[in-house]
C-alpha cells in the first residue's frame, strides 16, 4: 500500500496485506511474483513515455495471433495501460526480463521494472484507485481471464520467437569503451585482425548434428567464430546449411522446430552476431594464445593500475571534492580530473601496454566531460607536483601529438610495483597461469562501470540533473543502504549537498529511501526515461558524433597536407597522354579530393559538412562493380 503523508500519497510502498483480506483504503498495487517465480506478467505502459494506447493496442494484437488470454486496463487519469496475461505456473524470472527487454525495444512507452525485479516488481490491478485520482478500468477482455491463469511456459516462448520475428533486439552490452573491434561496411561489428582458422571443437560443431539446446551450441560457434576474427558476411554465409545455425533458422513450436522466413533467419543470425562480438570484446581470454607477453605485461599494468587507483581513492580532498572553495579546487584539482585519470587507466589495462595513446574526444565520450575539460585534465594530470621531479605526476607525457595520432601517456613510475608491500610481491612470484588476464579483466569491469554511471544524459547535459547528483548516484547501492554521512564518504560531496541531491534524485526514482536516515539506489536503470523526462536525452550521442565529424576532417585535412607535399605526385586535371582514360589516376586512394573555393583556399565547412554526410565511409563492393 502506498505511504501518505501531508501532501498526498506518495510513491512509497510502507505497508502490504493479504489480497483476499479487505480492501485497503488508498491505493494499493499487487506483487507479479512469488518465492518461485512470476504468477502474473503485467506490461506497463506509460503515457509519458510514448504513445501507451498505440503501444497496447499493437501488444494486445500480437498476443491475439498467439492465442495469449490478456486484459487490457486503462491505469488512471494519465492514460496509460496495463497489459496483464496470468501465467499457469511460476515462471523462471530470465525468462521474463527477456521478454521485457524483447518487448522494450518495440514499444517505446513500455517500462520494464515490475518485470525485471521479482522482489519489488508490482503494480494496481484492474479496479485499484489511483493516487492522482481514478482507477484501473478495464478497457478489453474479462477479469476472469486473471482468475484462469491459463498461459504456458511453452506460450511465452512463442512470444519470444514472435517479438524476434517482428524485429525486436535484446539490448546490447555499452560499446563506447570496448577496444579491439570495427565494424564492417554493413556496420556488423568484429574483431580487428586477421582472419584466422577456428580451434578444431568449433569447426566440429559446424558440421555435427546440433545438441538439444541449439541455443548453447549456436552461441560457442559464435563465440569463437568471433575470437578468429570471422566478419558477419562470413557466418552469414553458413546460415543455410551449418546444423550449428539451426537455433537462427528456426523457432520451437509445440511440435518441434519450425523453419522461420530467410529475412527473419538474417536478422536473428546479425543480433545474437551483434552481442558476441560485444561480449568476446568486453571479455577477452587469456591473451587470444596469439601474445607471448601477453600475461607479463597484464600483470604489470594492473599492478601500476591497482597503485594509482589506491593513491586517488585515498585522497578526494586532492579532486577538490571536499567542499573547498572555488579557488581551492582551481588550484587543487576538479572531479573532470579523477575521471580522466580513472579513464586513462581504463586504456592502458585494455591495452596491457604501459604507454597508450589518448585522444581528448575520445576522453569526453567516455567520461562525460567535455573535449576542452578533458584537455586541462591531462594538463593537470602531467604537471608535476616538484619542478626537479618528472615523476612526481599523476601522468608521464611519452610523446606529443602529431598528425591524426593523439598525444601518448604513461603512468607515473611512482606507481611501479617496486614500492609494493612485500606480501603482494610474494604472491606475484607466483601467478596461475591467467593472473594477468584475470585481473584484466577484473579492472576492465571495474573502471568501466565507474565511467558509464557518470557518462549519461541525466548528470551530464546542460539543465540535467547535475554532477554532484551524478556522483550522488554513484555512491549509492542497489544492495547496501547508506546515510549521507556515508554516501558523503564516498563521492566527496558535503552532506548537505548529499541530502539535497539525494532528494533530487527520489523525485525521479533514482534513489529511495529504506529507512529514515539510509537511502539506496533501485535495482531498475531509469536514467535514459529520466532524461527523455528532462529533455536532454540524446546529448552525448549528438556531442559524439559532432567529435567524429571533427576527427574525420582533421584526418582528410591531414591526408591533403601529405599529398600536397609528396613529391612526382600527378597533378590534378592531367589527361593521360593518349587522351583517353583507361583508368582512375587518382594517386590519394584512402581519401577523395579536398573541397576548395578557389586556388590555394580550401573549404573547410564543406569538408565537415562532407564528413557529416558520409564521404568517407566505404561504398560496398556488390556484384554489380565485378560487372
Amino acid at each position: 500500500m502506498l505511504e501518505q503523508d501531508s501532501t498526498g500519497y506518495s510513491n512509497l510502498y510502507s505497508s502490504t496485506a493479504p489480497i483476499a483480506g479487505d480492501q485497503p483504503e488508498g491505493p494499493w498495487a499487487m506483487n507479479l511474483a512469488d518465492s518461485r517465480g512470476y504468477r502474473f506478467l503485467c506490461f506497463d505502459l506509460d503515457a509519458k513515455a510514448g504513445n501507451a494506447a498505440h503501444d497496447a493496442g499493437r501488444l494486445s494484437l500480437w498476443l491475439d495471433e498467439l492465442n495469449i488470454a490478456h486484459l487490457v486496463t486503462v491505469s488512471g487519469p494519465s492514460g496509460g495501460r496495463h497489459v496483464w496475461v496470468a501465467l499457469d505456473e511460476a515462471t523462471d524470472p530470465q525468462l521474463i526480463r527477456e521478454l521485457a527487454d524483447l518487448a522494450g525495444s518495440l514499444l517505446p512507452s513500455l517500462d520494464k521494472s515490475p518485470l525485471s525485479n521479482p522482489d519489488t516488481g508490482c503494480v494496481r490491478p484492474p479496479g485499484a484507485p489511483h493516487r492522482a485520482g481514478g482507477s484501473s478500468t478495464i478497457a478489453r477482455g474479462s477479469i476472469e481471464t486473471l482468475h484462469r491463469a491459463a498461459t504456458t511456459i511453452d506460450q511465452l516462448a512463442l512470444l519470444r520467437a514472435f517479438l524476434v520475428d517482428a524485429g525486436a533486439a535484446m539490448p546490447s552490452a555499452p560499446v563506447s569503451i570496448v577496444r579491439g573491434m570495427g565494424r564492417d561496411e554493413h556496420g556488423h561489428p568484429h574483431l580487428v585482425g586477421r582472419r584466422r582458422d577456428p580451434s578444431a571443437r568449433i569447426r566440429a560443431l559446424l558440421t555435427e548434428a546440433t545438441a538439444a539446446d541449439s541455443s548453447t551450441t549456436q552461441a560457442a560457434v559464435l563465440a569463437g567464430l568471433a575470437r578468429a576474427r570471422w566478419r558477419y558476411a562470413d557466418v552469414a554465409a553458413l546460415l543455410d546449411h551449418s546444423p550449428a545455425l539451426e537455433h537462427a533458422r528456426s523457432r520451437p513450436t509445440a511440435g518441434g522446430r519450425t523453419p522461420v522466413p530467410l529475412a527473419a533467419a538474417q536478422r536473428r543470425l546479425a543480433a545474437d552476431w551483434q552481442r558476441t562480438v560485444y561480449y568476446v570484446a568486453a571479455n577477452p581470454i587469456a591473451g587470444d594464445n596469439q601474445d607471448a607477453d601477453f600475461q607479463e605485461r597484464a600483470i604489470a599494468v594492473t599492478r601500476a593500475v591497482r597503485a594509482a587507483e589506491s593513491r586517488a581513492q585515498a585522497m578526494p580532498g586532492l579532486w577538490g571534492m571536499d567542499g573547498l572553495s572555488r579557488g581551492a579546487r582551481t588550484a587543487r584539482g576538479r572531479y573532470s580530473h579523477r575521471a580522466v585519470l580513472r579513464a586513462v587507466c581504463l586504456y592502458l589495462v585494455q591495452a596491457a601496454r604501459t604507454v597508450v595513446e589518448v585522444d581528448v574526444r575520445r576522453l569526453a565520450r567516455d567520461t562525460g566531460y567535455g573535449r576542452e575539460a578533458c584537455r586541462l585534465a591531462l594538463l593537470a594530470l602531467s604537471a608535476p607536483e616538484d619542478p626537479q621531479d618528472a615523476e612526481s605526476g599523476w601522468l608521464v607525457r611519452v610523446d606529443a601529438a602529431e598528425g591524426v595520432h593523439g598525444a601518448t601517456y604513461r603512468l607515473s613510475e611512482r606507481f611501479s610495483t617496486a614500492s609494493e608491500d612485500s606480501k603482494w610481491s610474494q604472491a606475484a612470484t607466483r601467478p596461475s597461469p591467467t593472473a594477468g588476464s584475470d585481473a584484466r579483466t577484473w579492472w576492465i569491469n571495474q573502471l568501466t562501470a565507474s565511467l558509464q554511471v557518470l557518462a549519461h544524459d541525466t548528470f551530464a547535459a546542460p539543465h540535467s540533473l547535475g554532477r554532484a547528483a551524478g556522483r550522488t548516484y554513484a555512491a549509492l547501492s542497489p544492495d547496501v543502504s547508506r546515510s549521507p554521512a556515508e554516501l558523503s564518504a564516498l563521492s566527496g560531496i558535503s552532506p548537505r549537498e548529499i541530502r539535497r541531491a539525494l532528494h533530487r534524485l527520489a523525485w525521479y526514482s533514482l534513489s529511495s529511501r529504506t529507512t529514515s536516515t539510509e537511502w539506496n539506489r533501485p535495482d531498475v536503470d531509469r536514467r535514459d526515461q529520466v532524461a527523455q523526462l528532462l529533455e536532454v536525452d540524446g546529448y552525448l550521442e549528438a556531442r559524439t558524433a559532432r567529435y567524429d565529424v571533427e576527427r574525420g576532417a582533421w584526418a582528410w585535412w591531414q591526408a591533403e597536407l601529405t599529398w600536397m607535399r609528396r613529391p612526382h605526385k600527378r597533378r590534378r586535371g592531367r589527361r593521360a597522354p593518349t587522351g583517353v582514360v583507361l583508368f582512375d589516376q587518382n594517386d590519394r586512394p584512402d581519401y577523395p579530393r579536398y573541397p576548395t573555393r578557389g586556388p590555394g583556399r580550401f573549404d573547410h565547412a564543406t569538408a565537415a559538412a562532407l564528413v557529416r554526410e558520409g564521404i568517407l565511409r566505404p561504398t560496398p563492393f556488390t556484384a554489380a562493380d565485378a560487372a
